[in-house]
């Protein structure tokens, strides 16, 4: 018999015009205020958040979070990894870069690699010291290409 316990289901809900105007706001200023967003649906701040929580009861909101403006780091370098890996190295280049605190995100991809990765070093030695170097040393790893970013031109937030 098969475990299904380790799927975490999803919850499928109804959503209305409100739910989706909760989202938009919610994904505009994550910090916004149960008044202020009432205020703007015409709705009450104790209705907003028994639809929030509804929405994060059902997995549709899953964390609520900060970006940083990275303008205010002198030194800090975005880079992107295209990683190829041989089938049976995948799992270890999956925890290296879910417990690396430098890796921001990890995509499992078709071609031309099998990850793609991005993160944000403070240089690109510790691009090196830190990410790369450990990363070509995980059996499986057959090449990573780097793509160090010059400049944001848009983050949807």
């Amino acid at each position: 018999m098969r475990n299904f316990n380790k799927y975490k289901l999803v919850s499928i809900v109804r959503m209305d015009e409100i739910d989706d105007a909760i989202l938009r706001e919610l994904q505009r200023d994550g910090r916004m205020s149960m008044a202020e967003l009432g205020s703007m649906l015409g709705i009450a701040p104790s209705t907003v958040f028994k639809r929030i929580e509804k929405l994060k009861n059902a997995g549709i909101l899953e964390r609520f979070t900060i970006v940083i403006n990275q303008k205010c780091f002198e030194h800090t370098l975005i880079a992107f990894l295209n990683v190829r890996v041989h089938p049976d190295g995948k799992q270890e280049v999956e925890a290296f870069t879910r417990d690396h605190p430098g890796i921001l995100e990890v995509y499992e991809v078709l071609e031309p690699g099998d990850f793609f990765v991005k993160v944000r070093v403070q240089n690109i030695s510790e691009l090196k010291r830190s990410v790369l170097i450990p990363l070509s040393g995980l059996p499986g790893v057959k090449e990573i290409q780097t793509i160090i970013s010059v400049r944001k031109i848009k983050e949807q937030r």
